[in-house]
C-alpha cells in the first residue's frame, strides 16, 4: 500500500483523473492501458509524468512499460514511495 494508505490512493486516482480525463464514475478494478479512449501512448506518457511530479518519484523504463493497469499503478508507486 502506498505510504499514507487511502490518502495516497486517493491523490493517484485524482492524478489518472487529470492526466487522462477520467469521468467521475471510473470503475478504478478495470482501467487498463488502451482500453480506455484516453490512455493512448501519449497519454501513458503524460499520467507517467504526472505521478511522478505528484510522488517525487521517478521511474525507469521497466516500470513505464509495466504500468498496464490502476492497480498495477499503485504498486509501482508504492515501490518507489515506501
Amino acid at each position: 500500500m502506498l505510504t499514507g494508505g487511502v490518502m495516497d490512493v486517493e491523490r493517484l486516482k485524482t492524478v489518472f483523473r487529470d492526466a487522462l480525463d477520467l469521468p467521475e464514475d471510473v470503475v478504478w478494478a478495470e482501467l487498463r492501458y488502451s482500453e480506455y479512449p484516453g490512455w493512448t501512448s501519449l497519454g501513458h506518457m503524460s499520467l507517467v509524468a504526472a505521478i511522478e511530479t505528484e510522488f517525487d518519484i521517478m521511474f525507469d523504463t521497466d516500470d513505464i512499460i509495466d504500468m498496464s493497469s490502476f492497480d498495477k499503478s499503485v504498486e509501482l508507486v508504492s515501490k518507489h514511495v515506501d
